[in-house]
């Protein structure tokens, strides 16, 4: 029995340090409270650029006296391709009352609910000179190797001229935000910033994760 218990100690330990290491993509973490006065967050999410995956999490809290239906969003330019999942408990006791979530509308919100909600970005691409989001059925160019999409002849002309300017370009990049607009009034009731930013940049800053 103890060796067993040793085993499985062990193997704990190796897969704890396996996903200390391996990095699936870049994350982050926003604490916020939703408001009928457009809500507020402690500070923005920063994610590193250059990867090909993201998860971010914002946890919240409704403030009294708010209750309604939130549509949620991901704002900001170029477009880039998300999905919103709502955590759910593993185990749920039935203490606390949870909203219903379907369509990337948070249904039913009270006064002193808590939610946990993820955004994930993945398997999209951007043009290496634009930043817009393309993919498969755009203008193809490969180089070195990589295939790579571009939005129109214009980008597709600059990279050929000058291909070591923008191959391994940090994608994407700027400002984003997370919005909670009421259904009823469309007024925001949350805005959560999401900022991409080179590595070096991300490091500077003091990024939140």
């Amino acid at each position: 029995m103890r060796i067993r218990s040793v085993v499985t100690f062990v193997l704990a330990v190796l897969i704890s340090l396996a996903a200390a290491v391996y990095r699936w993509g870049d994350s982050s973490h926003a604490i916020g409270l939703i408001s009928v006065n457009g809500g507020k967050t402690r500070h923005p999410s920063f994610l590193e650029s250059g990867w090909d995956r993201y998860a971010q999490i914002t946890t919240a809290t409704v403030l009294p006296p708010y209750r309604g239906d939130v549509r949620v969003l991901l704002e900001g330019d170029p477009p880039l391709d998300y999905d919103l999942r709502f955590s759910k408990p593993v185990v749920d006791l039935g203490l606390r009352r949870r909203p219903y979530f379907r369509d990337d509308i948070l249904y039913g919100l009270h006064p002193g609910d808590r939610l946990a909600l993820w955004v994930l970005l993945g398997s999209f691409s951007s043009d290496p000179v634009c930043g817009m989001s393309v993919g498969e059925g755009d203008l193809s160019f490969s180089y070195q190797g990589k295939v790579l999409y571009f939005c129109g002849e214009g980008c597709l002309a600059s990279f050929r001229t000058e291909p070591e300017r923008y191959n391994g370009k940090d994608t994407p990049r700027g400002k984003y935000s997370l919005s909670f607009y009421d259904t009823r009034t469309e007024k925001p009731v949350l805005k959560v910033p999401l900022v991409f930013k080179g590595k070096e940049d991300a490091h500077a800053s003091g990024a939140h994760h």
